[in-house]
């Protein structure tokens, strides 16, 4: 999309109350950005009720005064976070399922070494005791071991598929943030917290970090929802202790490498103008109004002597190409993405496109409502098609937004003299979806909650976070936020796909679009050139619904499907998140014009 674009004119519905927040030092009620008149710039005329928690440079906790001839510097670090402890299996009668009585356990221990492999020295923990010590993978349904990690002999080219932490730092004078993309399905704000923790003992002077999961459905549980059943955690401790630890080591590995930046080219090119079906080629959007955000955006750094640092990448897709039938670990259509900027494209017959070198990070963007590769007929240059899941697929998925992301940075804009910003505010949101509650009283979800013992009252805390690199404004969104909450699109303007309608013919319960919010959107009220939508930023949330279309059904809601698109209102805390989601972006955005 085009920055600044609304499409109608006007202010979004209003809310039937406004929701109540809670910041970190206290409690207040302040009235959501709906409703009320806007300015030219697209945010309300009112000062902000309350400022951010933290802000740099300058804010009012110290330490990050600013700085304003100070360069900028940068450094990044990849980590893998493949678990160190688990056990594989063959799927001996090939049914895509783990069966003790007809499957073959390899019953090697933690470190996968049983005697006669190479490397093999003594037994270790699980090692012969007939039980599989398993990796519970996340996305889909219980019970998914994995059975091993992808590699050449599942169809793998060039470059190691997995799962990693990748990091990239930055300084400006005083000022210091880590953003770290981990290809997790999800990561709670306690996690982050404690990782925050760790960082002193590191020597790691920071003044704020993110952790931003990529949402890939083909890695191991680190929320705890899915486990061997309903009721139990597939996040073992063992694993939450060793991504913290490694989030930790790629941050500091990071500032080793911090360098001064000397070149920032910054990008975006519209996914929808590279096939005639347009966006219909590379997702679909499963939930009716069928809105799509068409960017993909990018921004690569070099030091002073040419050297890559890093390239940051913004596109909006749930990595879920493989579905449920796969039970190798991988980071889906996200690895041949990266790989592809880094080193390059490669085709049969179609001509491919030099990488850029150094790192790439992947950072997924609105992805709720359901933007997703499932179901695509995927065409790729050498005229391939591929609709069912597989590995091809999801290479071609990502090999083609790699190249589309190459082009981001080919065709975007050189910047001189980059300034770095960033603020952050900490909130409470109330949790509606009882199937959540009961999780976490059974700490199958494990998270405090604050009112516990008020039903109806029950909150939990988290935060979104505001940052502006050069011309780039990044937005933190605690969850998978609906598009059109983001860019809106109700009027059709971001369909973008061949012959895809708006609503679909035969939705027996189409939302009422004349409810809709009509504007101005969350990107239409940032500030910067470049919009970027930071989903899954700092926590994972579930969906953020708008409010006129959250529906749940008459009988077990929250566990039942309403009729027409509606199953992302059982992932979801409930109603309120999207307007506490649109105060807080407003908050942030008053900053950032201040």
């Amino acid at each position: 999309m085009s920055p600044g674009t609304t499409d109608s004119p006007g202010t979004a519905a209003p809310t039937s109350e406004p929701p109540t927040s809670t910041s970190i030092t206290g409690t207040s009620t302040s009235p959501t950005s709906t409703g009320e008149p806007t300015t030219t710039d697209g945010t309300t005329g009112d000062p902000p009720p309350e400022p951010p928690d933290l802000w740099c440079p300058g804010g009012p906790q110290g330490g990050c005064e600013a700085q304003p001839d100070a360069p900028l510097e940068a450094g990044a670090a990849v980590l893998s976070i493949v678990p160190n402890c688990w056990e594989r299996w063959v799927d001996v009668d090939m049914d895509n399922e783990w069966k003790p009585a007809d499957d073959m356990l390899l019953d090697c221990g933690c470190d996968q070494k049983c005697p006669g492999d190479p490397g093999y020295t003594k037994p270790d923990d699980g090692e012969g005791d007939g039980e599989l010590q398993a990796l519970f993978m996340a996305g889909f349904g219980h019970d998914r071991p994995a059975y091993g990690v992808r590699d050449a002999s599942h169809g793998l080219v060039g470059g190691d598929d997995g799962l990693w932490a990748r990091a990239v730092a930055f300084r400006q004078g005083e000022s210091t943030l880590a953003i770290v993309a981990i290809d997790t399905v999800g990561y709670f704000n306690n996690d982050v917290e404690a990782i925050r923790e760790l960082l002193p003992a590191q020597d790691i002077d920071l003044d704020y970090l993110i952790v931003h999961a990529t949402h890939n459905h083909e890695g191991p549980d680190t929320m705890g929802l899915w486990g061997e059943d309903l009721f139990t955690s597939g996040y073992t401790p063992e694993y939450r202790q060793q991504v913290r630890d490694t989030i930790v080591e790629a941050i500091v590995g990071a500032f080793k490498d911090m360098r001064e930046v000397g070149s920032m080219r910054v990008g975006e090119v519209d996914v929808s103008t590279y096939h005639p079906k347009g966006m219909g080629n590379l997702l679909r959007d499963s939930r009716d109004p069928w809105i799509a955000d068409e960017t993909i955006s990018a921004a690569h750094l070099s030091d002073t002597e040419g050297v890559p640092i890093a390239t940051l990448v913004n596109y909006g897709c749930h990595p879920e190409t493989l579905a449920d039938d796969n039970y190798l670990v991988t980071s889906d259509f996200v690895h041949a993405l990266r790989r592809t900027v880094e080193t390059g494209s490669e085709w049969q017959t179609a001509a491919g496109k030099p990488g850029l070198g150094g790192p790439a990070i992947y950072i997924n963007g609105a992805v709720g409502g359901m933007m997703t590769t499932l179901g695509v007929n995927v065409e790729n240059p050498d005229g391939e098609t591929y609709q069912a899941a597989s590995f091809e697929k999801a290479d071609s998925v990502g090999q083609m937004l790699g190249e589309m992301a190459l082009d981001a940075v080919a065709m975007g804009e050189e910047i001189t003299g980059p300034a770095l910003r960033f603020a952050a505010k900490r909130f409470r949101a109330g949790v509606r979806n009882t199937n959540f509650k009961l999780m976490f009283d059974l700490q199958v979800l494990e998270r405090e909650v604050f009112g516990a013992d008020m039903p109806g009252k029950e909150e939990i805390e988290t935060e979104m976070a505001l940052v502006e690199l050069g011309p780039i404004q990044m937005l933190t969104v605690p969850g998978e936020l609906l598009p059109e909450l983001a860019i809106g699109g109700y009027d059709g303007s971001h369909i973008n796909a061949d012959g895809v309608p708006l609503l679909k013919p035969d939705n027996v319960n189409p939302p009422d679009l004349r409810a809709a919010p009509s504007g101005p959107y969350i990107e239409d009220r940032m500030g910067l050139t470049y919009r970027w939508i930071v989903g899954l930023g700092n926590d994972e949330l579930g969906y953020i619904i708008p409010e006129y279309d959250f529906q749940l059904a008459e009988t077990m809601p929250w566990i039942n499907e309403a009729e027409g698109n509606h199953y992302e209102e059982t992932n979801s805390l409930g109603p309120d998140m999207a307007a506490l989601v649109d105060q807080f972006a407003d908050l942030l955005i008053h900053w950032s014009k201040s």
